[in-house]
């Protein structure tokens, strides 16, 4: 494909979002819906062709590679979903904090700032799209007006957004070490010996890690993505954290062959295997569903980087489970906030034998738990098994023992929590003197659709062709392992 056709469709992926935002605030009834929806469509369109070219290079003021374009097509393909689902769930809200017209346009508006960090061959423009990502979402978070809901959004904002000042010295560092921020230059380029490079990469892991949910910088993560609306929550863990991933991978790659590689490597790999054991511990005792679907996300983010530090098989691993996980833990929040609709309350407590009064929603739940903490044959447990065997092949066995730990600690602790909620007793009704938890079994409630199933199950069904799919690179993985 020539250089000016690819720019265009570069083009096409950006305008797509940022045409359906303006159009979003036009003053009619509904149109902000179509409007949204439309563009979604077009996104996903635009990003199957930029991926179907497998052009790799710089084209015009963009960059694409493999990762950038497996990141276009899963945030465009999130970014559908939620517009879908959003139809179901906001209508439900009843005193929104902007009008519905402002929410398709800002969630427009997060979509665009994620495409542009992953399509632009400038890592200052990476810089500003992270940044924007916080202004274009902040309103979002706080949409159900509750008073948990906007401290949520002022503690992200003024985290994350301290945390991009790291990043920004670190845009900075490599500016001055190299004379160039242009990732198609930079890329296998020998960055020699200095201390700039490595400086650049901390800051890096600062600054990016905090938008991340790297721990320790994750405090505003759990909130944020426990107080959002479902299909914004969707949004946040399924491509937002790995939309900061990429950013921070993308300058630690750089150092690439330099005598600080092993170094920044190793940094990278305590950070994110910190992270997702810290998140696998304290997932398995919360009693927020939404809260615990967050810090699930937070244990996948850790792994992932540990997956993308290791390179090799590992980093194959830690794509496919950025793909995996976005699509599972989409589906988990869809379910989750069908949950919320009907019976009112993020309480694992209050929210008992979900399975009996919603049937579709309560076991797609169960099913987007088992999927997003590894279970085979989702794509998830594709992803996991590939990092363990990179860690095994290069003879770190304190870190594929490790790994093994959080696997099955994660695993144990969200699915049982979820299981006692979707299949445990539900709470007496009234005429056992007890309030009611729900709408009556057997029943098809408002709080339950087609849409609301449709979204949920077709994202499931991504996971798991995913690992079908990818399950030959498991032979590969598996050689790795003997080694």
């Amino acid at each position: 494909m020539r250089v000016v056709d690819q720019t265009l469709l570069f083009v096409g992926l950006l305008a797509a979002p940022a045409a359906g935002a303006a159009v979003s605030l036009l003053p009619r009834d509904g149109v902000e819906f179509i409007a949204s929806l439309a563009s979604s469509v077009a996104a996903v369109v635009i990003s199957l062709f930029i991926f179907g070219s497998g052009a790799t290079g710089a084209f015009g003021p963009f960059y694409s590679d493999g990762l950038s374009r497996i990141m276009a097509i899963t945030i465009s393909s999130v970014f559908f979903t939620s517009v879908a689902y959003s139809s179901f769930y906001v209508k439900r809200i009843k005193e929104p904090l902007v009008r519905f017209r402002w929410y398709y346009s800002l969630l427009d508006l997060f979509a665009f700032t994620m495409l542009m960090a992953t399509t632009v061959d400038d890592l200052g423009f990476v810089w500003i799209a992270i940044e924007a990502t916080t202004v274009t979402s902040a309103l979002l978070v706080a949409l159900e007006r509750e008073r948990t809901s906007v401290e949520a959004a002022w503690r992200y904002t003024l985290i994350v957004s301290a945390g991009l000042v790291s990043s920004l010295l670190s845009v900075i560092f490599v500016y001055f070490s190299q004379g160039t921020l242009l990732i198609s230059d930079l890329t296998g380029r020998q960055m020699g010996a200095g201390l700039l490079m490595p400086l650049a990469v901390g800051f890096a892991l600062v600054g990016y890690g905090t938008k991340a949910g790297i721990a320790p910088m994750h405090s505003w993560l759990p909130d944020a993505h426990s107080e959002a609306p479902s299909p914004v929550s969707a949004m946040f863990s399924g491509i937002l954290l790995p939309t900061s991933i990429y950013a921070l991978v993308r300058t630690f790659n750089l150092l690439q062959g330099s005598a600080s590689f092993e170094a920044m490597k190793n940094l990278l790999i305590g950070f994110g295997i910190f992270t997702a054991l810290l998140a696998a511990i304290i997932m398995g005792h919360q009693r927020n569903y939404k809260r615990m679907l967050a810090y699930s996300s937070m244990e996948n983010m850790g792994i992932i980087l540990v997956g993308f530090a290791l390179g090799g098989i590992g980093a194959i691993g830690a794509a496919v489970q950025i793909v995996a996980h976005a699509f599972a833990k989409s589906s988990a929040f869809y379910g989750a906030g069908n949950i919320l609709v009907a019976f009112e309350s993020k309480s694992m407590a209050k929210v008992q034998g979900v399975a009996a009064r919603l049937k579709f929603s309560g076991h797609l739940f169960a099913l987007s738990c088992l999927a997003v903490t590894g279970a085979p044959p989702f794509g998830v447990f594709v992803g996991e098994f590939m990092i363990v065997s990179q860690a095994v092949s290069v003879g770190n066995l304190a870190l594929a023992l490790l790994l093994a730990v959080v696997y099955t600690y994660g695993f144990i602790g969200l699915n049982r929590q979820s299981v006692r909620m979707i299949f445990g007793q539900s709470n007496p009704g009234p005429e056992s003197g007890g309030e009611p938890s729900g709408p009556a079994p057997g029943t098809l409630p408002s709080s339950e659709n087609w849409v609301s199933v449709a979204i949920p199950f077709a994202n499931l069904v991504v996971a798991l062709v995913i690992g079908v799919y990818m399950s030959p690179l498991l032979l590969q993985a598996a050689q790795w392992l003997g080694h």
